[in-house]
């Protein structure tokens, strides 16, 4: 059942052939790893520590730390701080030379655009979010032939797709796409845009894909623009 349900390589490279963004951008991925002692003399060496860090955060925010780490990549010049606080998630760098604030920023709950109140959740399991209602038809069926616009990204904020980034929409049959999308978009209006929050079970299931970790439940902001009458 769920081979009917697995992405067809061939529509437009979607969610398939994209390992490569799984990696951070911006990262050194040409740095050898230092060794303990080294890193363990450049954190002896900064004038404020983590736990200073957080004292200060919890201090500013009145909220509940986290975590907080160094970022290595910058030398240990920097810590990273994740905060609970008025119930939303704020992360807090500081500078370690004198413990001030370098950027305090919102951390949503789904990466993409941002979405309000309560998510609808069908029987499959399939959760989404109206972010636009569409004014114009709906897919008559799996059989049905659609143009949509997308970014798909894990849980943790990870981008691995995106038609967007590439500037070019992605035409496909509702019904040769992942459980998730046949029925997410196949439910949708174009014009319309929505945030699918995909179970692995109605995604690449227990064993994931080349670019899609084991029972990975997937994030989605998509658009439809078009159905294709043929």
């Amino acid at each position: 059942m769920m081979s009917r349900n697995l992405l067809v390589y061939a529509v437009g490279g979607l969610l398939m052939g994209a390992a490569a963004t799984l990696f951070e951008s911006g990262k050194d991925y040409s740095a050898i790893p230092p060794q303990a002692r080294e890193v363990e003399t450049t954190l002896r060496g900064r004038p404020v520590d983590l736990a200073q860090a957080i004292q200060t955060a919890q201090e500013l925010t009145g909220g509940v730390v986290a975590s907080a780490s160094f970022d290595l990549n910058k030398g240990g010049r920097t810590i990273d701080v994740i905060v609970f606080t008025d119930g939303a998630k704020r992360r807090l760098i500081f500078e370690t030379t004198g413990c001030s604030v370098e950027s305090d920023v919102m951390v949503p709950r789904f990466p993409g655009d941002s979405v309000q109140g309560d998510w609808i959740e069908t029987d499959s399991g399939l959760k989404y979010f109206d972010i636009v209602e569409g004014d114009g038809p709906q897919p008559a069926g799996p059989s049905s032939k659609v143009t949509v616009h997308y970014t798909g990204w894990l849980v943790d904020g990870t981008k691995f797709d995106s038609s967007v980034d590439r500037g070019q929409p992605t035409t496909f049959t509702l019904g040769r796409v992942i459980g998730g999308w046949t029925e997410g978009v196949g439910s949708m209006c174009v014009g319309g845009k929505r945030k699918l929050i995909i179970p692995y079970d109605l995604a690449y299931g227990e064993r994931g894909s080349r670019s899609i970790p084991p029972k990975a439940t997937l994030i989605f902001d998509v658009e439809l623009l078009e159905i294709i009458e043929e």
